[in-house]
């Protein structure tokens, strides 16, 4: 399927991926895991994009099929108009370029016997018209991109002589040499301090306002979400649950889960006003419906008669959708 790159940056369409645990050997104990279920999502060009929930939500596969590194079971992923399904060989390895990833943990995602350059400069073994001298160049302008000031002393370092902000800095740089059109960003401070969670923070709006680059950002937190993103979707078990413009989804949550994400940020500076929806069970219902609604066990709101459908995302206000009966 191919979609207007004008309009949208990414288009997932019923989008579904499924997991099986269990042995292969023995069939019948095999369980089926939906981390996807049936999900439409459209990115706009040129925005920062949250996709916020718990582990588990499916939040970490969408962004995997965004990038190819797996395929739905059913449904399609377009990425600048590009059915990612329809590419293969050397056309995968080409559009690939346009679209690269930061993942979660810097520690695991650099080689620890690759040296900053080498590290940086090896995305720029594709463009093969590049000089030496123009890769070097272009690492340099790259790393102080990112905040590594001056580069020139980082390019001789390894891994281990880094603090994490700054592995994680050069992740950033690795992912952006190759002046990508869409940036995912997984989960990319997770693994940091609050202080230098905040600079990456800072540092990927810089990089954004800069290079008008689509960045889809992944995380459970949102106030991380609020302080980075035009646009939320709140994702649960596989679910958009709810989707909007990012002040109206924090200051309007409509869904019970969304309000439930809120009451579990802290509190400690008071940077929102005091208020509780109390929506989460502290012990989940065991009375729960076979097609009902993913959230039923967990909801303080939910009614049997009314939550044993799958509820639809509708319209919660200009832009703003919810999949909730009780709104």
């Amino acid at each position: 399927m191919e979609t207007d790159s004008r309009k949208d940056a990414i288009v997932l369409a019923g989008v579904t991926r499924l997991y099986r645990s269990g042995s292969r050997l023995l069939t019948a104990r095999q369980k089926t895991i939906r981390a996807l279920d049936e999900v439409d999502l459209n990115i706009p060009p040129g925005c920062i994009f949250g996709l916020v929930g718990e582990s588990g939500s499916g939040k970490t596969t969408a962004a995997r099929l965004m990038v190819r590194l797996e395929k739905p079971d059913s449904g399609t992923v377009s990425v600048l108009g590009r059915d990612m399904a329809g590419l293969h060989g050397k056309h995968l390895r080409r559009f690939r370029r346009k679209i690269q990833m930061i993942f979660q943990d810097p520690y695991q995602s650099l080689n620890p016997y690759q040296s900053v350059i080498s590290i940086v400069s090896e995305p720029l073994s594709l463009r093969r018209q590049m000089t030496k001298d123009q890769r070097l160049d272009k690492v340099l302008e790259t790393l102080a991109l990112v905040g590594l000031d001056p580069p020139s002393t980082y390019l001789h370092r390894y891994p281990h002589q880094l603090s994490g902000g700054q592995r994680q800095r050069v992740a950033i740089a690795r992912a952006m040499v190759l002046d990508p059109q869409v940036l995912i960003a997984d989960e990319p401070t997770s693994m940091l301090d609050a202080s230098i969670a905040v600079q990456i923070y800072r540092l990927m709006l810089k990089i954004q306002h800069r290079s008008k680059v689509t960045m889809v950002f992944i995380t459970h937190n949102l106030a991380a979400a609020n302080y980075l993103c035009d646009h939320i979707a709140v994702i649960y078990r596989g679910r958009i649950l709810e989707i909007g413009p990012s002040g109206s989804v924090i200051n309007s949550p409509c869904h019970p889960y969304t309000q439930a994400l809120l009451d579990a940020l802290p509190r400690f500076g008071h940077i929102w006003k005091e208020r509780r929806f109390d929506t989460m069970l502290d012990e989940p219902r065991s009375d729960i419906p076979q097609n009902g609604c993913v959230f039923y066990s967990r909801c303080s709101k939910a009614e049997y008669s009314t939550c044993r459908r799958q509820p639809v995302l509708k319209s919660a206000g200009r832009d703003h959708k919810a999949a909730c009966f009780l709104i």
